[in-house]
């Protein structure tokens, strides 16, 4: 518990900034990530092994891919951002916070859409979402 803990202390700050910025502090998140390995390295969390490591990276990377290839319609520390929960959370619960990270974004953006308060062109922050997601997630 207390490493979902620190994954949440660091996400809150990512999402703060990024709310207030419009970009995450990617040096926060590579100390996370390092965090996350050094744990990983350690037994702390997962099992240690290379394997587990690497598949709970996939939703990131997918992500920083969708990021390149939109050209950064999507942002890259948003990929980031999900290759450090992946680290930390494993491969299953990342994607569960990525589902309802995005689901809740889709729900408050079509809301702001009908009522006329957003543009279809404006840019909406990412990690609060994915922050959310989280704290679902270490409530079930």
């Amino acid at each position: 518990m207390r490493i979902e803990i620190l994954l949440f202390l660091i996400m809150g700050v990512c999402a703060v900034i990024d709310g207030l910025k419009r970009e995450i502090p990617i040096v926060i998140v590579w100390i996370g990530i390092i965090v996350a390995v050094i744990l990983r390295l350690c037994g702390t969390i997962g099992d240690g092994s290379a394997v587990m490591a690497a598949l709970s990276v996939i939703p990131g990377v997918m992500l920083w891919m969708i990021s390149f290839v939109t050209r950064e319609k999507v942002g890259y520390g948003d990929g980031w951002m999900l290759i450090m929960i992946g680290l930390f959370a494993g491969m299953w619960r990342c994607f569960l916070i990525f589902l309802i990270g995005l689901i809740s974004e889709s729900l408050i953006v079509l809301v702001l859409l009908a009522v006329q308060r957003i543009s279809h062109d404006r840019k909406i922050p990412f990690a609060p979402f994915l922050l959310f997601g989280m704290g679902v997630v270490l409530c079930l």
